[in-house]
């Protein structure tokens, strides 16, 4: 999966973009209805990490990212995401994030100004063919 990250999901979609931003560290699967699943390796996890992002209302595109976005970001993973929220707000759980890393969560902006279609993470695909 880590290899050719674009055939996981496609290209600029979300599992294949969080595997790229990773660099290793994370792996990623969208799943029906709003459902992501992320393995995470990382130092205050040696047992590793896994979580799961359920939207509630099914699958929605937008709110996937920004939790994600979210979550990541609380782990040191900088994941981009070229979606504003117009009319909804993006809601985690309370009790979800441990409390030590609420500020972190609080520092991460929701979205960034980024054209997906302009702005690309590096990856060769070529190296791997």
């Amino acid at each position: 999966m880590q290899r050719p990250p674009d055939l996981v999901g496609g290209f600029n979609r979300l599992d294949s973009t969080v595997l790229k931003a990773g660099a290793g560290a994370v792996m990623a699967k969208e799943g029906a209805d709003g459902l992501l699943g992320l393995s995470v390796v990382h130092e205050d996890y040696p047992e590793g990490l896994g979580v799961v992002i359920k939207i509630a209302h099914g699958w929605d595109p937008q709110a996937t990212w920004y939790l994600a976005r979210a979550v990541l970001g609380v782990l040191g993973v900088e994941l981009r995401n070229p979606y504003p929220l117009h009319r909804q707000k993006a809601f985690l759980v309370p009790g979800v994030v441990p409390p030590e890393r609420l500020p972190l969560l609080e520092a991460i902006p929701t979205w960034d100004e980024w054209d997906p279609d302009r702005d690309r993470y590096g990856y060769d695909w070529e190296t791997h063919a």
